[in-house]
């Protein structure tokens, strides 16, 4: 399997077909901003990466990314937390582009032409993407999980201006992705995980 990851935290994840792209962004009232537009910084830390991001739309704060691989499955499992982050700031995230193909055959990034025919089936704060992987029949799955605070809805993945734009823009579309969001505070360690189900291996949030 392949992860990649960006100067951002934005992945995409080949297992080894492209089984999903993930990216971020914030909400502040009725702003937003996709965080490929903040400045940030990534370091290598132990097996994992390590992001600092800061910009005018954190005011005076700090938003850090650990990500880890996990051991038992393909995937990863993220930490999130800020310092002196404003209020009301919630962290928005956007899933799906899964098509089967393979990391030479296609784009990273959540692109609307991998979109087509990916099925989410959401259980609390967990979800499991179904996505075509050769046959009219044949499917595969990979399943994430975001903390118990997410709310999440369909989006059309056409519609990526902005990280409210995607959460307002509708599931009439083609080229359908799962978008949420939860809320942030500060010194509070939130968890999101990516990973393809192993027979011997299931992740719980706690």
């Amino acid at each position: 399997s392949v992860i990649t990851a960006g100067e951002v935290p934005e992945f995409t994840f080949y297992v080894p077909d492209k089984a999903s792209s993930a990216r971020f962004g914030l909400v502040k009232g009725s702003q937003s901003i996709w965080l490929s537009a903040l400045k940030a910084v990534c370091k290598p830390e132990g097996k994992g990466l390590k992001y600092t991001l800061t910009d005018k739309f954190l005011e005076k704060g700090i938003l850090t990314f650990e990500v880890l691989p996990l051991y038992q499955a393909d995937g990863v499992i993220i930490r999130v937390n800020g310092e002196n982050l404003p209020d009301s700031l919630s962290l928005f995230w956007a899933f799906g582009a899964a098509c089967g193909k393979t990391q030479q055959e296609v784009q990273n990034g959540l692109n609307p032409s991998d979109c087509k025919n990916n099925v989410f089936v959401v259980e609390r704060n967990g979800v499991i993407l179904y996505y075509p992987k050769g046959g009219l029949h044949d499917f595969s799955v990979f399943y994430t999980m975001f903390p118990i605070e997410t709310s999440a809805v369909l989006s059309d993945a056409h519609k990526q201006n902005s990280p409210l734009e995607l959460f307002h823009s509708g599931h009439k579309t083609d080229a359908q992705a799962l978008s949420g969001m939860f809320p942030i505070k500060n010194g509070h360690n939130y968890y999101c995980s990516f990973y393809k189900p192993a027979s011997n291996y299931d992740v719980n949030y706690y």
